[in-house]
């Protein structure tokens, strides 16, 4: 049960943090670093830029796998890496329930792509927290150890 909170803890606070990038506090800053242009390097039917929105996964995801690397009981980094998977199944979830489809305005290969990239990107950085997690779990650990 504690891996599941662990788990839930890590999606949380890496779609929070996406949603905080792309929409919330650091909207301004980004959209004048990356623009909202429309066109080619938009992703689906948001107009949102490939890159704002992989640096927004990477973000979120780098953390949550680090929450969540650092709280499960065990295989930490097994659990950091399973939050975009989580994230991955539940998106296309909502989708479906809403009646928009699985993956609404991903309608060329140039979007599956850009998803497919930004997956990837989910992954490899929620890896990356994971391990973050796990050794300041340690560190943590070592640091009770040396108290008593």
């Amino acid at each position: 049960m504690k891996s599941l909170g662990a788990v839930v803890l890590g999606v949380l606070l890496a779609l929070l943090l996406g949603l905080l990038l792309v929409f919330g506090i650091f909207a301004p800053v980004l959209t004048a670093i990356f623009g909202l242009q429309g066109g080619v390097d938009t992703l689906g039917a948001t107009g949102l830029p490939t890159m704002l929105v992989a640096f927004a996964a990477a973000f979120g995801f780098y953390f949550g796998g680090m929450a969540t690397g650092y709280y499960a009981p065990a295989r930490r980094r097994l659990h950091g890496v399973v939050v975009p998977a989580v994230a991955f199944v539940i998106s296309p979830a909502l989708n479906l329930l809403s009646g928009n489809g699985a993956f609404p305005g991903v309608v060329t290969l140039w979007s599956a792509l850009a998803v497919t990239a930004v997956l990837a990107i989910s992954f490899v950085a929620s890896y990356v927290g994971a391990r973050r997690g796990e050794s300041l779990h340690r560190y943590h650990e070592s640091l009770k150890k040396r108290r008593r």
